[in-house]
This record gives structure tokens, sequence and C-alpha cells, in this order.
């Protein structure tokens, strides 16, 4: 049936030799190409570094997503059954986790697993996501697996933050006051979230089970945002298996054992916090929180947010032709359905072709990558990649190999995966031919697995003596599955397959190799036909030593990260807090309606006189040693400037005894203070002294 259909197609795509360039381009391009280009070659020195001493298969670059989804799974396990010892309350949530670390073969060492799997999650999850932004894979219909991803990575950061919470140590402290640093600036609290962590009299229990309702909760939001991840992937590698997920859970179970999770003082409100270790995979953060102000902070995540999700789109600078079917030739065999990697083939009720066949392929051009894989897998050419071509191409390429013989040379084939080393060789688009690689013509395709083996079939026949396929290498395929797909074809293990009837299959040389390896595939090309030994795989001693050392640096990264060491902005000297949340006074007075405020009034409201209320602001000056350091103005909440007046003043002071002066004045006279204290306060670098003001209990001092 292929050389049927070939001949069926008479001249169309008959392309006269050097006549023909290639326009379509077989990449997407996106901006800053060059320099993702660059970056790649990182991963690709790391993955050929990493391959040389342990299997593809434990290479943790390349099944970084695989991991990430183990390593939240097992903390999901263990922040279940944490569940058991844990009290979620203000006065038993720490000594709770305290007493924990006290078993630490029990509850002790599940926390410790809680803890590791959570960062080594988020550590893959980054890798994973940097890799796809260096290697362009997040434009065009990968756009839904980009945008479920920056949405998984904000719930999972939410979740690691909200845990720290939940333990109520000083850290938990720091993130509560920057939690409430960044909602009081949206008007939903009448009374701001801050004033409840100043001191230990005034936390709010109820919050307290709202973060840990969240925390338990939100995990189910990102279950539904992982299935939409994958959602377009036809073999989702949704989690690691086997001995890669052996040898994680073992190696995070080993850290825990080794470096316990730590637990910081309990919170007190009134602490100064200095210096003290964080995880920083997920308290990072705090350096802003503690630094900003809320509106600032809010401004950073909204840039961040609407930078990187539409980035498919505003980055993108082509959207490539997708994949087609020829009803005609479609004999709906469903090969094209089973080899896509992206399930964006599917079979619907026939429009056109044969009539025995109820059934035909058709493509959804809103998943198609344009990779071409499936140009190969149809025994009749029924599926094409618009703008690449398969017959015309193949034309095009045995026009090349006629030229050379007619030339009397003995050619040799090449076609070049457009992500792989094949693509940095210096080729004329045009003619095939390359300066470095005399008697030879090369043709840069979209991917290894779009060469159809009738083409190799029919180049060999027409005379080539090599057909070369350069590819990527394994488990770093841009398209997951082009060059597994190629290997099984020519093996004869999937259709259609290569007929060693028409053609040598000894003929046909199948070169991975990444970009960092252009010289090695030059020597492998130059040599075509000569019989290589094949590398010998390394010895289970030299992986299994390979296996310990990258454990141990892995570990060492993610230890280390979970103990930085954090500088909190009062590092030296201590500070004073003012706050009050008070109404003031209210005044009414009438006045006389102007003629044309009448004229405007419906005539069953109008009055001649009315009578008005306003809430005068309340003002607060603060002296320390006679020395003013506040004196503003705070205009009353609510949408009618009717409520209460609040204020949070944060000063920061040398450590020692100061006079402090705080007077209010709730009145409309400016120059009246009605509320006023002066103490002397000893302030320590341990701790901050917090002076409130209530209308009822008057100044407090703690």
């Amino acid at each position: 049936m292929r050389e049927e259909v070939i001949a069926r197609s008479g001249g169309t795509g008959a392309v006269a030799a050097g006549t023909t360039e290639v326009t379509e381009p077989l990449t997407p391009g996106v901006i800053g190409d060059p320099l993702w280009r660059a970056l790649e070659r990182g991963f690709l020195y790391a993955d050929r570094a990493l391959g040389s001493v342990v299997p593809e298969r434990f290479n943790p670059l390349l099944h970084s997503g695989a991991i990430a989804m183990l390593s939240l799974v097992v903390a999901l396990a263990t922040g279940v059954l944490l569940l058991f010892w844990y009290r979620p309350s203000l006065s038993m949530a720490w000594p709770s986790v305290a007493a924990m670390g006290r078993q630490p073969w029990g509850p002790g060492l599940i926390r410790s697993l809680h803890r590791y799997s959570s960062d080594v999650g988020l550590a893959a999850t980054a890798i994973h996501a940097l890799r796809l932004i260096v290697e362009r894979r997040f434009t065009g219909p990968r756009w839904l697996a980009w945008v479920t991803g920056i949405a998984v990575v904000a719930l999972t950061s939410f979740v690691g933050w909200t845990g720290y919470w939940l333990v109520w140590d000083t850290r938990a402290h720091a993130i509560a006051a920057g939690t409430a640093r960044v909602l009081d600036v949206l008007p939903i609290f009448a009374d701001p979230m801050g004033r409840s962590f100043l001191t230990d009299h005034s936390l709010n229990s109820l919050l307290f089970f709202v973060v840990f309702f969240a925390h338990m909760l939100v995990p189910l939001g990102m279950a539904v945002l992982l299935w939409l991840h994958v959602a377009r992937l036809a073999r989702p590698r949704w989690i690691a298996k086997g001995a890669l997920a052996a040898w994680v859970v073992a190696a995070t179970a080993v850290l825990s054992v080794l470096h316990p999770a730590d637990l910081m003082p309990q919170a007190k409100m009134t602490a100064i916090r200095g210096t003290y270790p964080i995880d920083a995979w997920y308290l990072a953060p705090l350096a802003l929180t503690d630094r900003l102000p809320g509106g600032a902070l809010w401004w950073i995540a909204m840039t961040v947010g609407l930078t990187l999700a539409p980035a498919p789109w505003w980055m993108a600078r082509r959207r490539l032709k997708t994949a087609t079917i020829y009803p005609a030739r479609c004999t709906a065999c469903e090969q094209c359905v089973n080899d896509c990697p992206y399930d964006a083939i599917s079979m619907v009720p026939r429009s056109a072709g044969p009539p025995k066949y109820s059934l035909q392929a058709e493509v959804d051009p809103a998943k198609c990558v344009a990779c071409g894989i499936c140009a190969a897998s149809c025994e009749g050419f029924g599926t094409d990649l618009l703008g690449f071509s398969s017959v015309p191409e193949m034309r095009r390429a045995e026009a090349w190999i006629r030229e050379d013989i007619a030339a009397g040379m003995t050619p040799a084939m090449i076609f070049a995966c457009a992500h792989s080393a094949g693509s940095d060789l210096p080729a004329d688009a045009r003619t095939g031919r390359c300066d470095e690689l005399p008697r030879t013509r090369v043709m840069l395709v979209p991917c290894a697995g779009w060469v159809h083996t009738t083409v190799a079939e029919r180049l060999l026949r027409a005379g080539a003596a090599h057909v070369a396929i350069v590819a990527c290498e394994d488990g770093s395929c841009h398209y997951r599955e082009g060059s597994v797909a190629l290997a099984e074809r020519l093996d004869g293990t999937r259709d259609p397959h290569f007929r060693r009837a028409r053609a040598p299959r000894e003929r046909v040389h199948v070169l991975q190799y990444d970009h960092t390896r252009r010289r090695a595939l030059l020597g492998a090309l130059a040599t075509l036909g000569v019989s290589r030994r094949a590398a010998a795989p390394p010895s289970r001693v030299r992986v299994a030593v390979a296996s310990v050392v990258l454990t141990a640096v892995a570990a060492w990264g993610i230890a280390a990260g979970s103990r930085w060491t954090y500088a909190s902005p009062v590092r030296a000297g201590s500070e004073l807090v003012v706050t009050f949340k008070h109404p003031g006074q209210v005044s009414e007075h009438s006045r006389e309606v102007s003629k044309e405020e009448l004229e405007r009034t419906p005539v069953h409201m109008r009055r001649a006189r009315v009578f008005e209320r306003e809430r005068a602001p309340v003002r607060m000056r603060v002296l320390v040693d006679g020395r003013t350091v506040v004196d503003r103005t705070y205009p009353a909440k609510g949408l009618w400037h009717d409520g209460n007046s609040v204020a949070i003043e944060a000063i920061s002071i040398p450590a020692g005894t100061h006079l402090v002066d705080v007077a209010i004045g709730d009145t409309h006279d400016a120059h009246e203070w009605n509320h006023q204290m002066s103490r002397q306060l000893d302030f320590t670098s341990e701790r901050r002294r917090v002076v409130s003001f209530d209308r009822l209990a008057g100044f407090t001092v703690d």
C-alpha cells in the first residue's frame, strides 16, 4: 500500500534537485531563543555527566516531574499520619509538635519525612519547570500544562507556607505577621489582622483553625490541577515508580534520620526574631514580607503572575502548522491514534474515503504540537504534517541521491532532528550539502520520529550508501516518544516496520547526540558503516558508588536549603509598637438646603434643613525621649467613614531605658489631646514593647 500511495501521488511534490528551499519553520520560536538554547546546554551537559555513571532511568534531571509527584504524595501521606499526634490549637500546637520530636523513630520521623519530602517535591518541580522553559516546551497547545503548572507551584508554596504557620514557633510568628501585612491591604477585615499578632492576649484562635483547614483542603484543588496538567498527554508518567521511587523515598528517609526536622522556640508575639534558620524552599518570601508594605507585595505578586501565566502567548514568535489526515488514504487502523504522544488524534465517523471503513482519524489542532510522529505512523501516508509533507520531502531527498550518483559519488543521506546536534550541522537548506561532510546530504526534520521507514527504504534502493537519522538522546526527546517510536519501527516491533526484504537494515543508523556533542556527531557521520563497539554499560559497583554520591549531594542541597540562616530587619536594638483601634467623636450640625439642592431632590424628600453627622479622625503623637517619632492622623474606616480609626506603628529604638510619651486625640479640635501616657520603658534586643490603647481599658503596655 505504501508504494501505491506514492505512485498515485504522481508528480505531486516532485522536486527538481537543488531548486526547492524549505521555508516552513520546524521548531516553535520564542522570545530570547538564543539565550534559552544556551541555558539548555547546561542541562544537556549535566545529563551526559550523570548518564556516564548511572542509567537513564535513574537520572533525576530526566525524571524531575515524576519525582516531584512522588514526593508530594509522600508529603500528603505523612501529613495525614501526623494528624494522629498534632493538636490544631494556639495553646496545644507547639507542645504537640515538640512531643513528636521526643519520639524520633515514631511521629518525629514522620514529621521529618513530611518536611523533607515537601522540600524535594518543590525542588524537583523547580527543575522540571526550568527545563521546560529552556527547552521552549510551553507554547502552543502546551499552554494548559504551563498554566496549570504555575497554579500548582503557587498552591504548593501556599500549603508549605501555612504548614509552617501551624507549627506555631518563631518562624510561624514571622509567617503570620507577613500574611497579615498582605491581607490587611484588602478591605475585608473590620479589624486589621496585623493587630492580632502584636501581643499574646490579642491572638485570634479562630484564625488558627482557618489556616489549619486551608492547609488540609487546598491539596484537593491541587489534585484537579495536576490532572489537567497531564490531560493532553497520551501516556503521562505521573509518578516515579520501581527502583527510582524506592531510591527517592529511601534517600528522603535517611536524610530525615540524619537531620531531623528542627523546631524553634514557641511563638511569642513580643519576641524579636533576629537571626534564625528558615526553610528557604518555602519561606524565602519572608525576605519580602518582613520589609515591604502590603501594597508593594500585592504589586509584586500580580506582576509575577501576569508575566508568567500568559508566557505561552506573549513569548511565542510563531506557531507551527499542525498535522492533517487524508481521509481517502485512511484505513481506520488507529496506528496514528496510538502513536500520538499528545492525545491529539481521535477516531470519528468517516466523511470521505473508502466506504468499507466506518471511522477515520481526525487531528485536533488545539492539541497538536507539530512533532510529525504521526506522519511516520501511517502505512499509506494518510497522516501528514502540513508545511513539511512526507512524500514531497522524500522525493526531494531521492532527487539529491540521484544527482550525486550521476556525478559519480556514493552518497549518504542524513535526517537530523531539529532539536538534536544535527541541527547544528552547517548544511544548506536548499541543496542539503554540508561542507564538513562531503558526499552526504542533510535534511532537517521536526523530530526523528517523523522519518517514515518507507523513506529510508526508498533512499537505499535509490542508491544511498547509508541513511543516518540523528535523534535526541534517551529520555530527553523534545516530543517525549519520537526516538522510541523510530527505534521500534526500525526493529520491527511497531508498525509500519522497516521491511528488510526491500532494503538492508544494517545501512540505516540511528545516532543519538544532543546539542553539546556536535564534534562527536561529525566523527560518527564521517565513519558511517564502520563497525564500532558499543559502549559498555557502567558496572554495578560504579553505578552504586555514583548513586550514593549523587544522593549525598542532592540531600545536602535539600538540607542546606531547609536550614538557611535568615536575618530579620530588626537585628540590633529593639522595637516599639504603638497601636489603637478607637472611634473619633461624632459632631452633629444642621444647615440650610440650597435652592439648587432642593430642585435635584424628589418632592417627597425635600427639607429646608438637613442634619449631618461627622466622625472626627483620630490623631496620634509619639515621642521617645522628647523626640517626635510619629505624628499622624488616622481617618475613620468604613464606606461612610463612620467606623473606628486604626493605627499600627513600628518604631526602631536602641536597647536601653527610654521615656515614651503617647498622646491621642479623638475630637475635632486638632490641638486637643484627651488621652495621654508617659512612661519609662526598658527595651532589650530580645523583646519588643507594645503600647496599646483601648477606650475601655485605656493604655496597656506589653
